[in-house]
C-alpha cells in the first residue's frame, strides 16, 4: 500500500525471495495508480542512476482506490497527470483531446472525470504490455513508447538527486525537450 517508490521495491522483493512470491499493490498516488503499477516492471535507484537494479515480475492484482487521492497535495496529483499526457500523446489523440477540455476537472479529483481518465491511462499502457512485456521489441508496438518524455526527464531527476522536481513534473519536461528535439529534426511538425 503506497506510491510507486514502495511498489517498485515490494515488486523488486517478491520477485527474487524465494524465486517469486504473489504481492498485490495498492496504489495510493496517481502517478502509481497510472504507471508504476501496471507491468509489472520493478526498478531501484542506485547511485549510478535511476532503475538500474530491476526485475520484470507481475502483480497478482491491483487494486485501485481513488479515496486515497484526496490526501494528497495538487503537485502529486499533477504528477500523475503528467504520465496520464504521455499515454495520451502515443497513443490516443482523442483521450489527449479530452484530457485537455478536462484537466480543472481532473485537477479537482471530479470522480467521473478521474475514474475514466485512470482507466484509459492503464488500457493505452496495458496495450503496450501486452504485446512487449519485457520491452524487447523494436517497432511501434514496444513497450519503449510508454518511455517518451523519459531518457531526459531522468536525466533531470537525477541531476538534481531526486529533491527538486517530482516525477510527473521531470517527465513533463522530458517531453517537451524531446517534443522540441524531435521538431528540430523535422521528425515532428510545428503544429504537433
Amino acid at each position: 500500500i503506497g506510491g510507486g517508490t514502495l511498489g517498485d521495491v515490494a515488486g523488486f522483493v517478491a520477485s527474487t525471495l524465494l524465486r517469486g512470491l504473489d504481492f498485490y499493490l495498492i496504489p495510493t498516488t496517481l502517478l502509481s495508480q497510472v504507471d508504476s503499477s501496471v507491468g509489472g516492471k520493478n526498478g531501484i535507484n542506485t547511485i549510478d542512476g535511476k532503475n538500474l537494479v530491476g526485475t520484470f515480475y507481475q502483480p497478482k492484482e491491483v487494486l485501485i482506490d481513488i479515496s486515497f487521492l484526496n490526501s494528497l497535495p495538487k503537485k502529486e496529483i499533477k504528477s500523475g497527470y503528467a504520465e496520464i499526457i504521455k499515454h495520451a500523446l502515443i497513443k490516443d489523440y482523442t483521450f489527449f483531446c479530452w484530457m485537455e477540455k478536462n484537466f480543472n476537472k481532473l485537477l479537482n479529483l471530479e470522480k467521473s472525470i478521474l475514474e475514466k481518465a485512470i482507466y484509459k491511462s492503464i488500457i493505452i499502457k496495458l496495450f503496450y504490455v501486452s504485446k512487449d512485456e519485457k520491452e524487447c521489441l523494436v517497432n511501434n508496438n514496444s513497450r519503449a513508447m510508454l518511455n517518451f518524455g523519459h531518457t531526459i526527464g531522468h536525466a533531470v531527476e537525477s541531476h538534481y538527486n531526486y529533491n527538486k522536481f517530482n516525477h510527473g513534473e521531470a517527465i513533463s519536461i522530458g517531453m517537451v525537450t524531446e517534443a522540441k528535439i524531435s521538431n528540430y529534426l523535422g521528425l515532428l511538425s510545428s503544429n504537433d
